[in-house]
């Protein structure tokens, strides 16, 4: 951990309040730690912000979709789509009185289900298969600095390093 005391900085959560940097930490848990011991000494955690600095924006392939699985999100996707405008369809009665909303709901459901998993497949077919892959996305910061109001500052500084 690094303690600063210096530079007024602006958190986007606390818009025109001027805080400043009193830790800079290499991992969330360690500036979370910082705040948490801040807190304990009475300083508010309202008043304290965690802002990660050098962001990086990263995929990381986890593996391939095989047609089945593509097949299977396209018929659930339609599924629900479906089954929402079959709903909306017997919620404003704007299908014959005759149809049960429930029934009307299913079968919306059903060919939902059928045409989004031969929409998937065609992409699938479309494609070969090369855009296939699981890539969560996760944002990671090289350093996360640890802010305090500025009146607050001084105080916080002190209790940091007094621990």
């Amino acid at each position: 951990m690094t303690i600063h005391d210096h530079q007024p900085a602006r958190s986007a959560a606390q818009l025109g309040v001027a805080q400043r940097v009193i830790a800079v930490h290499e991992d969330h848990a360690e500036a979370e730690r910082t705040v948490q011991a801040l807190a304990e000494a009475g300083i508010p955690a309202g008043r304290t912000s965690i802002v990660g600095r050098g962001l990086t924006f990263a995929d990381r392939g986890t593996g391939r979709l095989s047609t089945g699985e593509v097949t299977a999100r396209g018929a659930v996707s339609g599924l629900i789509v479906g089954a929402l405008t079959g709903w909306l369809l017997g919620l404003f009665d704007l299908v014959t009185s005759s149809v049960s909303t429930w029934w009307l709901v299913v079968n919306a459901a059903a060919l939902g289900a059928v045409l989004g998993a031969t929409i998937a497949l065609v992409g699938y077919a479309a494609t070969r298969g090369r855009r296939s892959f699981s890539t969560p996305p996760t944002l990671t910061a090289s350093h996360y600095d640890v802010l305090v109001d500025a009146d607050l500052a001084d105080h916080a500084v002190r209790v940091l390093t007094e621990r």
